[in-house]
């Protein structure tokens, strides 16, 4: 399974902080939260060891996640009594992501809609989870998509998931004929090699802060790897 390589993280770049949202700035490669090894260093563990060296004790919640490939505005709240309200915002779909990605060449419009419905696949071919468009049953998925840039080899594309079903924008892409590049769940083997690793970014989250109210724009700007291959499809 193709990995980011990457040297040892020791830290978590912040996009944002004040004394109830902590919003960082994920690396590729890095999980978000603990895996059944132990041993690997995942987002929440770092910055949780961030905050403890100025505060003791500190408190820090996880309230969405991005598949360890995926870079990009992560979210986590410090305060516990604004937990439920952050909940409620994701489960009304209050907070608008969006996403870069980096797909093969293939024919779309400017801008268009997905919307059906996802479900896992009932005989995966391996052990990693695999979700499919189904005709009945599953749950409901929408992703809007906006082409930005066509180059020579492949496409920079805008998604802007309105639900949060697993590998969402990954799944409708990919079912689109536009696979992600290093995808190697969604994408055949010849383009899961184009890319060092799956060629998706969370560039962007828009929201009203829970306590001031007041619209927050958090950007992550590529990294270095998304650009380089952008660069290298024209």
């Amino acid at each position: 399974m193709k990995t980011a390589s990457a040297a040892p993280i020791a830290r978590v770049p912040i996009l944002y902080e004040d004394d109830i949202l902590v919003i960082a700035d994920k690396p590729a490669g890095l999980p978000t939260q603990a895996t059944l090894d132990k041993r690997r260093p995942h987002t929440y563990g770092i910055l949780q060891k961030q905050l403890q060296e100025n505060h003791p004790g500190a408190y820090l919640a996880l309230h969405h996640r991005l598949d360890k490939d995926t870079s990009g505005v992560l979210l986590f709240c410090k305060d516990a009594r604004y937990n439920q309200r952050i909940s409620e915002m994701f489960k009304k779909h209050e907070f608008e992501k969006i996403y870069w990605a980096l797909t093969q060449s293939g024919k779309c419009p400017g801008q268009w809609q997905v919307k059906d419905h996802l479900a896992e696949e009932a005989a995966p071919r391996s052990q990693r989870r695999r979700m499919h468009s189904v005709r009945s049953g599953g749950l409901l998925a929408i992703t809007d998509f906006r082409k930005l840039e066509t180059k020579k080899k492949g496409l920079l594309i805008e998604a802007k998931p309105r639900t949060g079903r697993m590998h969402q924008i990954r799944v409708h892409l990919a079912e689109a004929g536009l696979p992600i590049l290093g995808d190697d769940l969604y994408n055949t083997p010849e383009g899961a090699k184009k890319a060092p690793r799956m060629m998706l970014h969370a560039h962007q989250l828009i929201f009203k802060h829970p306590h001031t109210l007041k619209m927050l724009t958090i950007t992550s700007p590529p990294p270095a790897d998304f650009l380089q291959t952008l660069k290298n499809l024209a």
